[in-house]
C-alpha cells in the first residue's frame, strides 16, 4: 500500500543548496538549455535589493539584526562543538553567525573579497609536507580565475601581478578612503607591502543588478551592488527549465547500486510530507558542514559507512579561517569618517611562500572605522561644539588578519541526534587539533600592533575572534586517489558514476585569502571541459 506521506517525483539533475555554487551550476544548466532541474534548498526565500526593507534596515540602526536574513543562522541549540586541551588546543567552535539558510546562502552576508590564492598555495605539501598538494596548479586554474571575476563583477588593481594574471579585472579597483591614509603610511615606514582588495560590487550588474553606489549600508544592499547567490536564481525567474524549491531539506541520497546515484530525498516543510526525487545526476553545493553530513547521513547496503567513506575520510580535515585584529586609540585630528561601507586597502605581504611553513597571513584594514553617527548624535540632543569635539576625539584603529589553516585529520564535522529549525540533522563538530600555530598568530599580531604603534596609536591591543566556521573547506577533499580523498580532480565522488561536488569542501587545503572566487574558478574548470563528467552535464557558461 502506498504510503500517502510520500510523494515521488523525477528531475534530470539535482542541485542541493542555493549558494554560490549551487545558483551557478543552475545558470549553466539553464544557459545549456537542460530542462529538469530542481534546486532544493533548505532555508527560506530572503528577499535581497528591497529598498523596503533598506529603509528598514536604516531606520532600525543597521547592522546584521536588522536585515532579513537575520533569523537564517545556526541557533547555539543545534550545535555539538568540543576542543582539544592544552593551552594551545583548539577552543570549541561557536558558529552562530558564521553561515546562513535560505535562497542565496552564505554569500547573502559576505564583505564581497575575492582575492585569488597564491600559486604555492597548490603546493602546500610539497613546501611544508602538510596536508596534500591540490591535483593541478595555479596556471592550470588561471584563466578560469578571470572567468570567475568577470561572473562575480570583480574590482580590482590590473597593474597587480602578485598572483599573475592574463586578463584585466573587468572594473577598476575600489579607491582608498581617506582613513587609510595612517595605514598606507605605516606599511610604508615598516616596508610592508600593500594594495588594494579585490571585490565583487558589481552584483551582475549587465542584468537587473549593480552596481555599487556604496551606501555605506552593506549589511544590506538596497541596489544589490555586491555579488550574492541569489541574483543568477533571481534572472532564472520564469525559466520552465529550472525550478527553486525552498524549505525543502535533503534528508538522504539514495542509490540504486555502488555507482549509481538514484535521487534524494528531501522533506517538504510546507506540507510535511516526504518527498522522494528520481534524478539522473545530483550535485551538492550545500556547502563544507552539510555535504559531509549528508554523505554520512545517507547509509546503504552498498555504503555501510556513508556515501564516499570508504576511507573515512568524508567530514575530516575541516578547516576554517582564523580571524585576528589588532586595536588602538588615536586622535582623530583628521576627521577621518567611514567612507565605503567595505574594505578596500589589504597586505599579502605575509602571504608569501616565505611563510607558508609558520602559516601565512592576510592582513585588512577595519573600514567600519573611525565613524561618528551624527544622526544618533543629534537625536540624543548633542549640541554642534559637543558633535565637532567628538568628530576629532580618540577613536578605535583596527586592522585584521586571516591566518591559513593546518590540514588536520582529526578535526570533523558530522551529523549529530536531533534536526534544527530548518530541517536538518544538527551539527557535530569535533576540533582536537589545532588550525594553526599560536606562536606564529603571536608573532603576526606582533607585526600588526606595529603597525598601529606606527601610526601613533596608543592603548594597542590584540586578539581572536571566536571560530564561526568562516569559509568552512577541506571535509571532501579532493585528490588523485580515493584513499587520500572524497571526491577525484572533476568533483566526482570516488566510487559513483553520477554524484558531484562543487563546494569549499572539496578543497584540499585553505590558504589565507577567501575562498570565494577560488571556488567559482574551479567550478568553471570542471564544469567546462566535455571530458569530464560533470561538464557534460551542464558545460555552459550562464550570461555575466
Amino acid at each position: 500500500m502506498r504510503d500517502a506521506n510520500v510523494v515521488n517525483e523525477s528531475a534530470n539533475i539535482v542541485i542541493v543548496g542555493s549558494g554560490l555554487a549551487g545558483s551557478l551550476l543552475a545558470g549553466m544548466c539553464a544557459a545549456r538549455g537542460i530542462s529538469g532541474v530542481l534546486v532544493l534548498e533548505a532555508g527560506p526565500d530572503i528577499p535581497m535589493g528591497d529598498p523596503s526593507w533598506w529603509f528598514h534596515h536604516v531606520a532600525s540602526g543597521g547592522g546584521t539584526p536588522n536585515t532579513p536574513y537575520a533569523a537564517c543562522y545556526d541557533a547555539a541549540q543545534d550545535i555539538t562543538a568540543t576542543g582539544g586541551a592544552g593551552p594551545k588546543a583548539e577552543p570549541p567552535w561557536s558558529i552562530v553567525g558564521g553561515r546562513i539558510f535560505g535562497r542565496g546562502g552564505t554569500t547573502l552576508h559576505w564583505g564581497g573579497w575575492i582575492p585569488r590564492f597564491m600559486p604555492e598555495d597548490f603546493a602546500l605539501c610539497s613546501a611544508t609536507g602538510q596536508g596534500i598538494d591540490w591535483p593541478f596548479s595555479y596556471s592550470d586554474l588561471e584563466p578560469f580565475y578571470c572567468m570567475a571575476e568577470k561572473y562575480l563583477g570583480a574590482s580590482g588593481d590590473s597593474t597587480d601581478n602578485s598572483p599573475p594574471r592574463s586578463q584585466p579585472y573587468p572594473y577598476d579597483a575600489a579607491p582608498y578612503p581617506i582613513s587609510a591614509g595612517p595605514f598606507i603610511s605605516a606599511f610604508e615606514k615598516l616596508s610592508i607591502g600593500y594594495g588594494h582588495l579585490p571585490m565583487a560590487r558589481y552584483g551582475q550588474a549587465s542584468g537587473d543588478f549593480g552596481p555599487c553606489r556604496t551606501t555605506g549600508t552593506c549589511d544590506y544592499c538596497p541596489v544589490a551592488g555586491r555579488f550574492t547567490g541569489d541574483q543568477p536564481l533571481t534572472l532564472l525567474r520564469g525559466n520552465p527549465a529550472v525550478t527553486v524549491r525552498m524549505g525543502a531539506p535533503v534528508i538522504a541520497i539514495r542509490m540504486s547500486s555502488k555507482q549509481r546515484v538514484a535521487g534524494v530525498t528531501y522533506l517538504d516543510q510546507t506540507s510535511g510530507r516526504i518527498v522522494q526525487v528520481d534524478a539522473q545526476a545530483v550535485i551538492l553545493c550545500n556547502g563544507a558542514l552539510e555535504v559531509p553530513k549528508l554523505l554520512l547521513g545517507s547509509k546503504s547496503i552498498y555504503w555501510p559507512g556513508g556515501i564516499g567513506n570508504d576511507h573515512d575520510l568524508v567530514g575530516r580535515f575541516l578547516s576554517a579561517t582564523q580571524f585576528f585584529y589588532s586595536s588602538g586609540q588615536m586622535p582623530n585630528l583628521a576627521g577621518f569618517q567611514e567612507e565605503l561601507g567595505f574594505a578596500s586597502l589589504c597586505s599579502r605581504a605575509f602571504d608569501t611562500p616565505a611563510y607558508q611553513k609558520k602559516g601565512k597571513l592576510f592582513i585588512s584594514m577595519n573600514y567600519e572605522t573611525p565613524n561618528l553617527d551624527v544622526a544618533k548624535w543629534m537625536a540624543a540632543g548633542k549640541s554642534v561644539q559637543e558633535i565637532l569635539a567628538a568628530r576629532v576625539a580618540a577613536t578605535a584603529f583596527q586592522l585584521y588578519g586571516n591566518l591559513s589553516a593546518i590540514p588536520q585529520y582529526d578535526n570533523r564535522v558530522t551529523p549529530d541526534t536531533g534536526t534544527n529549525r530548518f530541517g536538518l540533522p544538527r551539527t557535530r563538530i569535533d576540533t582536537p587539533a589545532p588550525l594553526y600555530d599560536p606562536d606564529s598568530a603571536q608573532e603576526y599580531l606582533g607585526i600588526m600592533n606595529r603597525v598601529l604603534a606606527t601610526m601613533g596609536c596608543s592603548s594597542v591591543n590584540a586578539g581572536t575572534y571566536p571560530q564561526r566556521s568562516d569559509h568552512a573547506a577541506c571535509t571532501t577533499r579532493m585528490a588523485k586517489d580515493a584513499s587520500n580523498g572524497v571526491v577525484t580532480p572533476e568533483l566526482q565522488v570516488f566510487g559513483t558514476d553520477n554524484l558531484f561536488i562543487v563546494s569549499n569542501s572539496v578543497m584540499p587545503t585553505l590558504p589565507a585569502a577567501n575562498p570565494t572566487l577560488t571556488l567559482v574558478a574551479l567550478a568553471y574548470k570542471v564544469a567546462l571541459d566535455s571530458n569530464t563528467a560533470l561538464g557534460s552535464l551542464v558545460g555552459s557558461v550562464p550570461k555575466p
